[in-house]
């Protein structure tokens, strides 16, 4: 799952919200450095991660993409997922998304000095960018992409992948909610046992 899900699957506490948030940047035991909360925050965020990479539905998704893009064909997915959580926001909370978006970056930005050094230049350009707002078109993720694509080596026409979404939207769609309602139901349950 991309940065968006990340954030609304972590819960109301704060600490757990960074934690989650900075979770690709804290490798092996390095967690243990954190307090309690962020650590729940950082393993919330690796449990997502594991769940995410072996749900047969995620998968499937994925799939349609290792034709074109073999390598990349994880990080498309999740970017795409984060879009469709954009389309389908209101199936899963009550707040709008431009609030919950502007009350992230927010509380973010409170955190920033906080961040491990390899995490402050990604957040500097996500916050620049407005990479959250920019889910919500189709538009905006294929430019996205298309960024992550020349960043990533593999050149702008990663961008081009959306249209595979476009083609198959129903089924994007209907795959993307089987997903987050389980994915939903799992983080929950993972913050309230640990």
């Amino acid at each position: 799952m991309n940065y968006l899900a990340h954030l609304i699957l972590s819960g109301d506490d704060g600490d757990v919200i960074f934690g989650n948030f900075i979770g690709d940047a804290i490798k092996g035991k390095q967690y243990q450095n954190y307090s309690g909360s962020i650590q729940k925050g950082i393993l919330l965020h690796r449990q997502i991660d594991t769940f995410t990479d072996s749900h047969p539905v995620y998968l499937q998704s994925k799939r349609r993409f290792y034709k074109n893009y073999p390598k990349i064909s994880g990080v498309i997915t999740d970017i795409l997922y984060d879009h469709l959580l954009c389309i389908e926001w209101e199936k899963y909370t009550n707040e709008k998304l431009s609030l919950f978006i502007k009350n992230s970056y927010d509380y973010l930005d409170t955190r920033i000095h906080q961040m491990p050094p390899r995490m402050i230049p990604v957040y500097t350009h996500m916050r620049a960018n407005d990479w959250f707002s920019r889910y919500q078109t189709i538009e905006g993720t294929a430019l996205s992409l298309m960024q992550i694509g020349k960043r990533m080596g593999f050149g702008s026409s990663v961008g081009d992948s959306v249209m595979e979404f476009k083609q198959n939207q129903k089924m994007f769609i209907d795959e993307f909610n089987t997903f987050f309602h389980e994915i939903s139901n799992f983080s929950k349950e993972f913050l309230a046992k640990y």
